[in-house]
């Protein structure tokens, strides 16, 4: 079974994403005070900051009824249905990132000292260590499928278009069934579905022995959603991001085909 847990994964932010993430327009040049808040706050977080990634593959994945059931629990998602049909998945991996709880408590701080500028600028970074943070579980996911003839596909988290936010607790159930809270930091959910720390991401990806058609299909392919630069297996362009969200064996089988 698939395992991956890096208590302190690198964190290297590239400046374009964390200028989007700020809000300014494309190739936007920092200067004079946001210069100095954005190293600022990239400074704080070297010294300061715990992300965490952990995968694990879940025991087994099966569509029936117009439903997804991934280790025995129900998911009403269309959009995860059709990916996973798509590629004909016969697995997912269960994918969880936090940039640690560390730096959503130092944001408050600051945001109670009066200081709203150097808040916005770590609460930007913690977001953009988020992103970097599940692309870099997926280039490590990408590279092991690829080892051993399987592709993986683009994560897929609630609160994504095309699965809806509540099922984000149901979702989080079935971590905690799996992974038995074996997770390298704090992370849990509130009734709302939100996340604790807020800046973490709870997704699923998929994977498929199915190469030829995973190809023909480029919305299976993650590449366009992954910015991680100089990959040796991208197969097209970063193109966009997915918004930010806050808050060998023998793996098993679908069991029914996709209608």
């Amino acid at each position: 079974m698939f395992s991956l847990v890096e208590p302190s994964p690198p964190v290297e932010i590239q400046e374009s994403e964390y200028i989007r993430l700020l809000g300014y327009p494309k190739n936007h040049s920092l200067e004079g005070r946001a210069r100095e808040l954005a190293n600022a706050a990239q400074a704080w977080f070297a010294k300061n900051g715990r992300p965490w990634i952990s995968a694990r593959e879940a025991p087994s994945v099966e569509l029936k009824n117009k439903k997804t059931s991934i280790g025995g629990t129900e998911f009403s998602s269309k959009k995860l249905r059709e990916i996973l049909c798509e590629a004909q998945a016969h697995s997912v991996l269960l994918v969880a990132v936090s940039a640690g709880k560390e730096c959503e408590e130092h944001a408050r701080q600051l945001w109670n000292e009066g200081k709203p500028d150097e808040y916005f600028f770590l609460e930007s970074y913690g977001s953009a260590v988020v992103e970097q943070l599940i692309t870099l579980a997926s280039s490590r996911i990408c590279a092991w499928a690829d080892e051993n003839k399987m592709a993986a596909l683009p994560h897929f988290s609630p609160g994504y278009s095309g699965w809806d936010f509540a099922e984000q607790v149901p979702f989080w159930n079935l971590f905690q069934k799996n992974f038995d809270g074996d997770f390298p930091g704090e992370l849990e959910v509130l009734d709302s579905g939100m996340l604790r720390p807020k800046k973490s991401l709870l997704a699923v990806i998929g994977l498929t022995r199915g190469l030829e058609r995973a190809r023909r299909f480029k919305k299976l392919i993650p590449c366009e959603n992954c910015s991680l630069a100089h990959c040796r297996y991208r197969r097209s362009p970063y193109k966009r991001a997915r918004p930010p969200m806050e808050n060998v064996v023998r793996f098993p089988s679908v069991t029914d085909a996709c209608e």
